[in-house]
This record gives C-alpha cells, sequence and structure tokens, in this order.
C-alpha cells in the first residue's frame, strides 16, 4: 500500500512514536508493582477512616481537601484493599498517560525544523528517575493526577482554536478543558498557574500581540481565570485549608523561604543531570541572605536572559523556562516544612527537559553546520540511546528502593546523614523488620540530632521497652 508523505508524517509518525514511548515506559516500570506502601501511605490510604465506603466520603466532602485524589485511593482500597500492585498501577497509568500528552501539545508547537523536540522531550519526562517519586510512591500520585488532567486542560484549551468557527464543537472543547481543569485543582491546588501558561503558549508559541491577543483572553483564558477566582473564594472560606494557610504562615518568614526555595529550586536543576544524589528526604539549609550563596541567582538570572534572547529565534526554549519557573512558583510562595520534594518537580520537569533537548537540537545543528560532517547526527543519536539507557537505568534502581523501607530510608539516611527524620524512619522500618537493636540505634540518632523530635524520643522508648520485654 502506498501513502503520501502527509499521511506517513501525520499518522504512521505519531503512532509509531507513541507505542515506542509507551513500550519503553513499560519496560523501565516494569518493576514497579512490587513496590511496597511507603512513609504516609499507611496513615494517608489504608488507615484513613474517611475511605472506609462512599457514604463516609461523601459526608466528610466539605472537609476534605484534594477530593478527586482521595476518590481514587477509595476505588483502590475498595478493589485492592491492602495489595499495593493496583495502587501502582493507577499510578503508572497515570504517568503514560501525562507523556503523551506532553508529546501532543508539544507536536502542536514545531515547526519541521524541531519536529524532533516533542518526541524526545516526551520521552526523557517519562524514563528520567527524577518522576520515580511521583510514580512509584502511591501517595505521589497527587503530583501526577494533578499534571494528567492539567495537561488534559493545555490540550483540549490548544485544540479549540482549531474549531473557532464551529461553535458547537469548541463549545464542547471549551466544557472538556474546563472540567479538567477543575479535577486538576481538585487533585492539587498547583494546578492555579494554568492561566498562566495558557497566557504563554498564545505569547509565545502563537505569537499574539495586541488585539489579537486580548481577544484571546476575552474568549479563551476568561473562564479559568473566573474558575480560579470561585475556587479562590471557597478555599477561603474552607476550614481544613484556613488551618493549612495558618500553619504555613509560621514555618519560616517570607523572605527566608524565598531565598530558600530559590536555593532548592537550583538543587533540583543539579538532580535533573546527577540523578544518583535524589532521595526522598533532602536535606538543605534555609537561608537568610542574599548573599549566603550567589550560585542560585546567577542560574536562573542567567536562564531569565538566555530566554529572553531567544524569544524570537527558539520560543520553545523561551517556553520551557518560564514553564519551568511558573510552575515552581506556587511551591516557592506557599512556605512548606520540606522546601525540596522531588514530586513536586513532575509538571515543572517539562519545561526544563524541554530546554535540554531544544539545546542539543541546535548544538547538534550547528556543530553539523560548522564541521560539514553528516554523521554528527549518527553520533549525536548514538549519544541520546546512551542517555536513555542510563536513565532508565537510574529509574530501575530508584524503584528498587520503594520494594523495602530499609532499602529506602538507608538510601535516604546515607544522602541526609544530618537531618533526624529519615534515622527515625529507618528505625521505624527496621521495627517492621523485627530488629530492635538496629531500630534503637537510629532512633537515638534521630533524637539526638533534633532534641525537639518528639516522634523519635517516644519511639525510641517504645523501642527499648519492647527489647527488654515490658511491652
Amino acid at each position: 500500500m502506498q501513502y503520501n508523505h502527509a499521511v506517513d508524517r501525520l499518522t504512521i509518525r505519531p503512532l509509531l512514536c507513541c507505542a515506542l514511548l509507551l513500550t519503553v515506559t513499560v519496560v523501565t516500570y516494569a518493576g514497579v508493582v512490587h513496590g511496597d506502601f511507603q512513609f504516609d501511605d499507611s496513615s494517608t490510604i489504608l488507615e484513613n477512616p474517611h475511605l472506609d465506603r462512599w457514604s463516609t466520603f461523601i459526608g466528610h466532602l466539605d472537609h476534605m481537601v484534594r477530593p478527586v485524589l482521595y476518590a481514587t485511593f477509595l476505588v483502590d482500597r475498595s478493589l485492592y484493599g491492602n495489595s499495593a500492585a493496583g495502587y501502582h498501577l493507577l499510578n503508572l497509568l497515570l504517568h503514560l498517560g501525562t507523556g503523551l500528552l506532553v508529546y501532543r501539545i508539544l507536536a502542536l508547537a514545531v515547526t519541521e525544523e524541531t519536529r524532533h523536540v516533542p518526541f524526545w522531550t516526551a520521552l526523557l519526562f517519562l524514563i528520567h528517575p527524577i518522576q520515580t517519586e511521583t510514580v512509584t510512591y502511591i501517595s505521589g500520585r497527587a503530583s501526577g493526577l494533578m499534571a494528567f488532567f492539567y495537561l488534559l486542560a493545555l490540550f483540549l484549551s490548544i485544540k479549540r482554536i482549531e474549531y473557532e468557527d464551529d461553535r458547537r464543537v469548541s463549545r464542547w472543547y471549551l466544557f472538556g478543558a474546563v472540567t479538567a481543569f477543575l479535577l486538576s485543582l481538585a487533585s492539587k491546588e498547583t494546578a492555579i498557574t494554568f492561566p498562566l501558561v495558557l497566557l504563554l503558549w498564545d505569547l509565545l508559541i502563537r505569537r499574539l500581540r495586541g488585539a489579537s491577543l486580548r481577544a484571546a483572553i476575552r474568549s479563551h483564558h476568561l473562564p479559568f481565570w473566573l474558575i480560579l477566582l470561585v475556587v479562590g473564594l471557597a478555599v477561603w472560606r474552607h476550614p481544613r485549608y484556613t488551618a493549612l494557610a495558618q500553619f504555613s504562615v509560621g514555618i519560616r518568614p517570607l523572605w527566608d523561604n524565598v531565598l530558600s526555595q530559590l536555593n532548592a529550586a537550583t538543587y533540583a536543576v543539579l538532580l535533573f543531570f546527577c540523578p544518583w544524589k535524589q532521595s526522598f528526604d533532602h536535606d538543605l539549609p534555609v537561608l537568610h541572605s542574599l548573599f549566603q550563596w550567589l550560585l542560585p541567582e546567577l542560574l536562573f538570572c542567567g536562564l531569565i536572559i538566555a530566554a529572553l534572547v531567544t524569544a524570537r529565534r527558539l520560543p520553545l526554549l523561551t517556553f520551557g523556562v518560564a514553564w519551568f519557573f511558573v510552575q515552581l512558583l506556587p511551591t516557592s510562595l506557599i512556605p512548606r516544612i520540606d522546601l525540596l520534594s522531588e514530586r513536586n518537580l513532575y509538571l515543572a520537569s517539562i519545561g526544563l527537559l524541554l530546554v535540554v533537548v531544544m539545546i542539543g537540537s541546535r548544538v547538534t545543528q550547528w556543530l553539523a553546520t560548522v564541521l560539514r560532517k553528516p554523521r554528527i547526527a549518527q553520533m549525536t543519536g548514538s549519544l541520546a540511546l546512551v542517555v536513555v539507557m542510563g536513565l532508565c537505568l537510574f529509574t530501575y534502581q530508584r524503584n528498587v528502593l520503594y520494594r523495602d523501607g530499609v532499602l529506602l530510608w538507608s538510601d535516604a539516611v546515607e544522602k541526609s546523614p544530618h537531618k533526624a527524620r529519615p534515622h527515625n524512619n529507618l528505625g521505624y522500618a527496621y521495627t517492621l523488620r523485627g530488629d530492635w537493636d538496629r531500630a534503637i540505634e537510629e532512633f537515638r540518632i534521630a533524637a539526638r540530632l533534633n532534641p525537639d523530635y518528639a516522634l523519635a524520643q517516644q519511639n525510641l522508648r517504645d523501642a527499648y521497652l519492647h527489647r527488654v520485654g515490658r511491652q
């Protein structure tokens, strides 16, 4: 059968790309179903009384945060009970769907010269080990579920533009985008950045200006801003969010938080290129002055300048930089106990990986032009294959850690030896094995590192009493 070039490009290649993306990801995450419940999975899911039955869940909705997330946990618990495999399967399916959406969205933004960018960006997103905390840690589903609906809303919003002349179809796309956006917000609050991303798309990808941009904002953006307003008012009156906001404000001063989060974001960029430094519990300092560490400021100033300089010639690169910063805004401005949780990089990673792919593509084209050697492209392809295989290996190794609490927290203790919580959690993992001597030692270290750590003190007393036979 003969196919013309247009059919080959629009039909066969995307299908093959999607099939390849799915295959590589499934092979890489093949062992994920063997992972166990870790950290707060038990308290959040298995021991959560609001997930006992649907009637209890519905009765608690008015006090619940992230209802869509907990609805998925309720379904999983109804289907799989205490078997972790089913929970992991849904996390993996969400990851696969998110990766395909990354591919489809970027495919709507490329030119003939950058046609390979969507595939490589989606592939790196799917296999990079930085995603394991979202995919393999069951409670990390909040980030994965939010990202899936977030990208689905973006995809439907972009596709709606193609049917502006057909009001009926356009309205259906708008309905789908609004619904996906609401589901994203009800999965994790960081989805509030969505209207900003729509604006970036129209500014950088569609290159709208003046009257055209204002018209797009009125017709395409306004519904999402109105949703944010309504949701914001609801959150303001929500008792649980009010309590969380009060707690958050008391964690650290806003200025210290911004500086510390800037430093954490710099370290996060390092993790993308040095995945062996990944940890479930990072130990990062709280900064109080601009002059404590100038590297974060210099790095991000450089990224911003590069994005502005290349905005006209390389809009996708600028879009990637802007995407990365926008997705970090919620967790950077709102104080949290943990300065860096790798699952919070899940959506932001798309922008950084897009920048890496764009830079790699431009460097390859430049070398091929300057050196006049066609084999440069083949050499680059071989190097890319090596990188892909290396990332798959690192992802597999990270996933193995989630099979056992001692493995996961031993890795965290090795990388954050001066932080009390990893030692306490490693001690708890040892108690589950019945290894009380090692558990007591870890609890002692945790209590010594943080004398105010009440949980470590209590665990140490309980473990000691258990060992001497008084419990």
